[in-house]
């Protein structure tokens, strides 16, 4: 074997090796893609949930209301409770709009990056915004309700609301795990994109 096809196949050699890294890296990039609509489509599915239930319950509340005789909830206190369903309705309807703008068609990596961390923001807000409004909104209800609830029902009340903030906040850490990972393919696809381009 003399140099001059020892080089040739040399060379022939280095021109696969870079195609089936290219080959490699597009594959991953495919497989990122996917991932990333399929954490997408979990937080949006998450959203969705949250909205309904918060549009069901401000529905419920608003024909209670209609047919409440005070006997047992004061008309007040409902007008909380559908205050708190429509606001929390309205934002997981903001969240929605904002999600379905995330198309990994049509944006940029670094596009997508950027509303993944606004939409990691509000729901950050979220957290932070229902924690310090649930102090006020529990003081109103109990207010209200003073003279027309026994002290007992007020309990079992307190302890439902204790459950449903348990269930609240599982239900946010897991929503934030899919934040972080939709985060952590977007800035993967950023890097593998800048390495082909």
């Amino acid at each position: 074997m003399d140099l001059e096809q020892l080089k040739a196949e040399w060379q022939e050699l280095s021109k696969r090796v870079e195609k089936y890294e290219t080959l490699n890296q597009q594959n991953t990039i495919n497989m990122l893609q996917t991932r990333t609509i399929s954490t997408k489509g979990k937080m949006e599915k998450y959203e969705i949930i949250f909205f309904a239930i918060s549009v069901f319950y401000a529905i419920f509340l608003s024909c209670a209301l209609f047919i409440n005789t005070e006997r047992l909830i004061a008309n007040e206190t409902i007008m909380v409770g559908i205050g708190v369903f429509v606001v929390a309705g309205a934002w997981q309807l903001y969240k929605i709009l904002l999600l379905q703008k995330m198309k990994i068609d049509r944006c940029s990596v670094i596009e997508l990056q950027k509303r993944a961390l606004r939409y990691k923001a509000l729901t950050f807000g979220r957290l932070i915004g229902g924690m310090i409004l649930l102090i006020p909104t529990l003081i109103l209800f109990y207010y209200f309700q003073r003279d027309l609830m026994p002290q007992e029902l007020l309990l079992v009340t307190s302890a439902g609301a204790l459950f449903g903030l348990a269930i609240g906040l599982k239900t946010f850490f897991s929503q934030w795990s899919n934040i972080n990972q939709l985060i952590t393919d977007l800035k993967e696809l950023k890097h593998l994109d800048s390495s082909l381009g």
